[in-house]
C-alpha cells in the first residue's frame, strides 16, 4: 500500500514540472536506448537460438588448422564420424557458398546457398512449408540427382508464393535443378547474419562448378559439421569422442608454381561450439567490436546518470522545506529516502520505455553497417525484440535509477531541520551540496572529452582509409566475373579475360582497366593475396631461409589504373607473357628486407622455386598503424601465372564520372559477351573500403554520436548547476552590486565557477582519453593514438561549449536588481 502511495506521489511530483520531467526522460532514454540497441546486436550475434527444434541440443563441429577454424572435413571423415559417434543422435555436413548464379526464366541473380548432406534438415528438426526435403538416395552418387530446396524468402520474392512451384526448374551455375521443397518460414540456415536461399545435395558439388575436391576424394569438402546431441550427452562429451575417432585424412588444396595443385595434410584439431552465434573465426573480431561499442554506450549512460543526479540533487534541495517538515513530523529518514528513490525508479522505468523506442532506430542504424560486406554479399541479422533485450533494458533502467537517485536521496535526508525550517531551501543547503554537484559536472566533462577525443581519432582513421595510401580509390568501379562457375575451359577463360578488358576500355567514360586473379582477394587490400615463398638465389633458397609473402597476380596497367606510384623500375608490359623470363614487382618493405643497403631493381629472387627478375618497386599501400607495420608484398604478372587456370577475375575500372552510376553500363558490356556469366561485387572502391573496414566506420559513427550527445549533456549539466548557483545566491549578488560591484565582476564570478569545473573535467578527461586510446589501437590507421591535434581540438571544443553554457547564467546574475535581491529572505 505504501509503495502505491509513493508511486502516486511521485507521479504528481513529475507532473508538477512536465518540462523538466520530459528533459530527464529524454536524457536517460538516450543512454538506455544506446545500450539496448547495441545489446540487440550482441543478442543476434551470440545469444539468439536457431529457428530449429530444440536448438540447445544442436552443436557445430569445426576443424581448426594452422590459422583458422575453416580447415574442413573430407567426405570419408564425415562418413566415419556419422557412423561411429555415439554421443550424437545425428550428424550432417554442409559447405556454404556465398555466391551462386541462380537463373529462373529471365530473372538472373546471385544468391547465397549451401551444399548439404541429405540428413541436414532432419538433423535440425525443421519441416518444409511445401513439398519435401532430400531423400537419402539423392545424396548417394556424384552428379546424379539435380534437386534443390529453396527458402521461403526466395519462394515469396521470386515466385510470389506460387503453390505450383514444386517441379519447377531453376538453373544454378548453368546446372538445371528441380525444386522439390520450400523450407520453413524464418529458416535461413544456421549462420547468423548469412542467410541461405538454396540448398543442394553435397554430391552436386562437382556439377555446380566446385569440383576441385569432389566428395569421394581425400581432401576437404565440408566447411563444418552439424550434430544433435544424444540424450544424456554434453557438448564436451561429443568433442572428446570426436577427437578420438576422427582419422584426419583430409588434405588442403593449394595452387603451387605453374598452377599445379599441391595437396598436403594439415595439422588440425577438432572443436565443438553451440549452434547459436556467429562462426568461431568471426567471434574474436565481433567480440572486440561489441566490447568497444558497449563501453562507449556505458560511458554515455554514465554521463546521463551524472546529469540526472545533478538535476535530482537540485530538485531535492528545492524541496528542502517539504522534506524537513516530513522529518519533523516523525517520518524516518529511510521512509523519506524511499519516497525519493521511488521517484527516481519511476523515472528510470519510464525512460526505459523511451529507450526501447530509441533502440528501434538505433539497432537498424547499426545493422545497416553489417548489411553488405566488401564482396557485396548480403547479411541479415534477426534484430527482433525478445525477452533477453527486455530483461537487459529493464535491468539497465533499475541500475541507473539507483546510480542517479541514491546520492541525492541520502543527501536530502541529512539536513539541519531547525535551519531548514527557518531559512527554507536557501544558500545553506546549496553550499552543503555544492561540491557534489561540481564533481558531477566535472565528471560529465571528463567523460565527454574522452568520447570526443576517441571520436576525433576514429574520424581521422576512417579518412585515412577512405582516401587510400599511395593509391587513389576515387572514380574506381569494381566487379567480379567468374566464368569458372559456368564451366569455361582454361582456353575459354584466357580468351574471355582479354575480351572483357578490350570491351571495357572501349567505353567512352572509361579511363583505364586492370584486374587481378579473383581468388586472391580484394584488388587494393594489402592484407589479401595468396602466399608465395620468396628468397634470394643460392644458399638462401633453402626452406628455412625462404620468406612467406602474400602476392597478387595482376593484369596490365595495374599501377597506373590504381595510381599507385612505382618508386623504381617500370610496370609489366605485353612482353611479359608466358614464354618470357619471369618478372616481379616488390613493394618497398619487401625490397628493404631483401636488400637493406641497395637497390632492388634488376636483382634476382626465387618465387615458389622459379628464378625471377625484379623489374620494379612499388610504394607501400598499407597505412601506418601502431599494431601492424607495413608487410612485405609481391606482384606477379597475370599472363605468366597460368592465366586460364582459374576462371575468376576481379576488375578495377577507372571512370570519369560517378563509379556507382557506371556499374550498370559496365555490366551490360560484359554480358554482351555472355549473358549467363555470374557477375558480382559490383560497387565503388570507396564503398568496398568502407565495407572491408566496417568496424572502423561503425566505431567512428557510434563514438561520434555518443560524443556529441555527451557534449550536449555536459553543457546542460553545467548550465543547470550555474543557474541554481545564481538562484540560491541572488541575495549575495545583490549585496555585492549594492556595494559597488560592476557587471564585469559578477560575470567573472559566475563564469569563473563554470570554467573551474570545466578545467577540472578537461584535465581528468585528457587522462581518460589517453587510457582510451589503448582500446582503439586496433582501429587506428594513418594516425598516431596520441595525435596532439585531435586532443587539442576536442579540449578547445569542450572549453568553448563550457564558456557558452556558463555565459547565460552569468548574464542573468549580472541583470539582478539589487533592491529586489535585498528584500529576499
Amino acid at each position: 500500500m505504501t509503495l502505491l502511495q509513493d508511486v502516486r506521489y511521485g507521479v504528481r511530483v513529475m507532473l508538477k514540472s512536465p518540462g523538466t520531467t520530459l528533459v530527464m526522460l529524454l536524457i536517460l532514454g538516450l543512454g538506455i536506448g544506446a545500450n539496448s540497441a547495441i545489446f540487440t546486436l550482441v543478442n543476434a550475434l551470440y545469444l539468439k537460438p536457431l529457428a530449429v527444434t530444440k536448438p540447445d541440443e544442436v552443436i557445430r563441429i569445426f576443424a581448426k588448422g594452422r590459422y583458422a577454424y575453416g580447415a574442413g572435413f573430407s567426405y570419408p571423415e564425415y562418413v566415419s564420424l556419422r557412423d561411429h559417434v555415439s554421443s550424437l543422435s545425428s550428424l550432417t555436413a554442409e559447405t556454404t557458398i556465398a555466391q551462386l548464379h541462380v537463373v529462373s526464366g529471365n530473372d538472373a541473380r546471385e544468391a547465397p546457398g549451401a551444399f548439404v548432406s541429405a540428413n541436414y534438415f532432419s538433423t535440425l528438426g525443421t519441416q518444409p512449408t511445401l513439398g519435401r526435403f532430400f531423400l537419402p538416395q539423392e545424396d548417394a552418387a556424384p552428379d546424379r540427382n539435380p534437386v534443390v530446396v529453396i527458402s521461403a524468402e526466395m519462394w515469396k520474392n521470386r515466385f510470389g508464393n506460387d503453390l505450383g512451384i514444386l517441379g519447377h526448374t531453376i538453373t544454378v551455375n548453368r546446372v538445371p535443378l528441380q525444386i522439390v521443397g520450400v523450407a520453413a518460414a524464418g529458416f535461413n540456415g544456421i549462420h547468423p547474419g548469412n542467410p541461405e536461399e538454396v540448398w543442394i545435395p553435397s554430391m552436386m558439388l562437382n556439377a555446380a562448378g566446385y569440383g576441385a575436391c569432389s566428395p569421394g576424394r581425400d581432401c576437404t569438402v565440408f566447411d563444418d559439421l552439424v550434430g544433435r546431441l544424444a540424450p544424456g550427452y554434453r557438448r564436451s562429451d561429443a568433442q572428446d569422442e570426436l577427437r578420438r575417432i576422427v582419422p584426419w585424412s583430409g588434405r588442403s588444396v593449394q595452387w603451387g608454381a605453374g598452377g599445379a595443385i599441391e595437396r598436403k595434410k594439415d595439422v588440425r584439431q577438432i572443436f565443438t561450439f553451440p549452434a547459436s552465434g556467429v562462426d568461431p573465426d568471426q567471434r574474436a573480431e565481433f567480440i572486440a567490436q561489441m566490447r568497444l561499442l558497449m563501453a562507449v554506450a556505458t560511458v554515455l549512460l554514465l554521463v546521463s546518470c551524472a546529469n540526472l543526479a545533478g538535476l535530482f540533487l537540485a530538485r531535492s534541495l528545492a524541496r528542502g522545506k517539504e522534506i524537513a517538515v516530513r522529518l519533523s513530523m516523525g517520518a524516518s529518514r529511510a521512509r523519506v529516502a524511499r519516497q525519493l528513490m521511488t521517484e527516481s525508479m519511476l523515472l528510470s522505468l519510464l525512460s526505459c520505455i523511451a529507450g526501447l523506442a530509441f533502440s528501434f532506430w538505433g539497432k537498424n542504424a547499426l545493422a545497416s553497417f553489417y548489411s553488405v560486406d566488401s564482396e557485396g554479399f548480403r547479411h541479415l541479422y534477426d534484430l527482433r525484440l525478445d525477452w533477453r533485450v527486455l530483461v537487459f533494458s529493464f535491468a539497465a533502467a533499475i541500475m541507473t535509477g539507483v546510480l542517479f537517485g541514491l546520492a541525492p536521496a541520502m543527501r536530502a535526508t541529512r539536513q539541519d531541520l531547525v535551519t531548514q525550517l527557518k531559512q527554507g531551501a536557501g544558500a545553506v543547503g546549496a553550499q552543503r551540496s555544492g561540491w557534489l554537484r561540481q564533481v558531477l559536472v566535472a565528471g560529465q566533462v571528463a567523460l565527454s572529452l574522452a568520447l570526443l577525443v576517441s571520436a576525433g581519432l576514429m574520424v581521422r582513421s576512417s579518412q585515412a582509409l577512405l582516401r587510400g595510401t599511395n593509391f587513389d580509390p576515387e572514380h574506381m568501379a569494381l566487379l567480379r566475373v567468374r566464368p569458372e562457375l559456368v564451366h569455361y575451359t582454361p582456353q575459354q577463360n584466357e580468351a574471355f579475360f582479354r575480351q572483357v578488358v578490350e570491351r571495357l576500355k572501349a567505353l567512352p567514360d572509361v579511363e583505364a582497366v586492370t584486374f587481378v586473379r579473383g581468388g586472391e582477394g580484394l584488388i587494393w587490400n594489402w592484407g589479401h593475396g595468396r602466399e608465395a615463398k620468396v628468397g634470394l638465389p643460392g644458399a638462401a633458397t633453402e626452406a628455412t631461409q625462404m620468406m612467406e609473402v602474400r602476392h597478387h597476380d595482376i593484369g596490365l596497367n595495374f599501377f597506373s589504373t590504381l595510381r599507385m606510384p612505382l618508386v623504381e623500375g617500370h610496370d609489366f608490359g605485353d612482353q611479359d607473357g608466358a614464354a618470357a623470363q619471369p618478372v616481379a614487382i616488390l613493394n618497398q618493405t619487401l625490397a628493404r628486407q631483401l636488400w637493406p643497403n641497395g637497390s632492388a631493381l634488376d636483382r634476382s629472387i626465387v618465387v615458389n622455386g622459379r628464378a625471377t627478375q625484379v623489374v620494379g618497386v612499388a610504394a607501400d599501400i598499407q597505412p601506418p598503424s601502431s599494431l601492424a607495420p607495413p608487410a612485405p608484398y609481391l606482384f606477379l604478372p597475370f599472363w605468366q601465372s597460368d592465366p586460364g587456370q582459374e576462371g575468376d577475375m576481379r576488375l578495377a575500372v577507372r571512370v570519369k564520372a560517378d563509379p556507382t552510376a557506371m556499374l550498370p553500363e559496365l555490366r551490360r558490356a560484359i554480358q554482351a559477351i555472355d549473358p549467363n556469366l555470374p557477375i558480382g561485387e559490383e560497387m565503388s572502391m570507396v564503398e568496398q573500403i568502407g565495407a572491408e573496414y566496417m568496424q572502423v566506420m561503425l566505431s567512428r559513427t557510434v563514438i561520434s554520436y555518443c560524443g556529441i550527445i555527451a557534449l550536449c549533456l555536459s553543457a546542460i549539466g553545467l548550465f543547470s548547476v550555474l543557474t541554481y548557483y545564481v538562484r540560491t545566491r541572488t541575495r549575495e549578488i545583490g549585496v555585492r552590486m549594492a556595494l559597488g560591484a560592476q557587471v564585469a565582476s559578477v560575470l567573472r564570478l559566475v563564469i569563473g565557477q563554470g570554467l573551474a569545473m570545466s578545467l577540472a573535467g578537461v584535465a581528468a578527461g585528457l587522462l581518460l582519453a589517453m587510457a582510451a586510446t589503448r582500446l582503439l589501437a586496433a582501429w587506428l590507421y594513418g594516425i598516431r593514438a596520441t595525435d596532439f591535434t585531435v586532443f587539442a581540438m576536442a579540449a578547445l571544443l569542450l572549453f568553448a561549449v563550457s564558456c557558452a553554457a556558463s555565459y547565460l547564467p552569468a548574464r542573468r546574475a549580472a541583470e539582478v536588481d539589487p533592491m529586489i535581491a535585498l528584500r529576499q529572505e
